[in-house]
């Protein structure tokens, strides 16, 4: 567990960003927290905070970049970690038929399979490449849930 400091610094945004897209409903953390509590972020929030960095490259609005990090939030619910070496591929599609929906992870084969059905636009990002670029930059000492400060 890390602090919204270490996780905003490691995600290349700012604390003041992260919190105006969790008030905003724009984001939502995995644990919750009461009025004048620290807030605390685990490996998914880590993973989908350095997809939404990486989708902000793409110039993509807050709005869509959410819905892709919601999406996301719900695939990695069902793991228990990122693998080590790349491959995890979150996929987002647009076209006249569907605009709009993230497809999900999937591997490089299915990728492919996608690509050959000729979507109009197509966003991919390799979830375990900016998650574990993410979490290089944060403090080696990891705060686990029984010993925060």
């Amino acid at each position: 567990m890390w602090s919204i400091h270490a996780v905003a610094e490691a995600c290349a945004m700012t604390t003041g960003e992260l919190s105006q897209w969790i008030s905003r409903g724009h984001y939502r953390p995995s644990e919750g927290v009461r009025p004048g509590q620290r807030r605390w972020f685990d490996w998914r929030d880590l993973a989908c905070l350095a997809v939404i960095n990486a989708l902000r490259k793409h110039s993509l609005s807050i709005n869509a970049m959410s819905l892709i990090a919601g999406d996301l939030r719900e695939y990695l619910a069902e793991m228990d970690k990122i693998p080590d070496s790349s491959g995890l591929l979150l996929c987002a599609s647009w076209d006249e038929r569907q605009p709009g929906q993230t497809i999900g992870l999937m591997s490089e084969t299915e990728l492919c399979r996608l690509l050959r059905s000729h979507p109009e636009t197509v966003i991919v990002v390799d979830v375990a490449a900016v998650y574990h670029s993410a979490l290089a930059k944060l403090p080696s000492e990891v705060i686990s849930r029984g010993a925060r400060p």
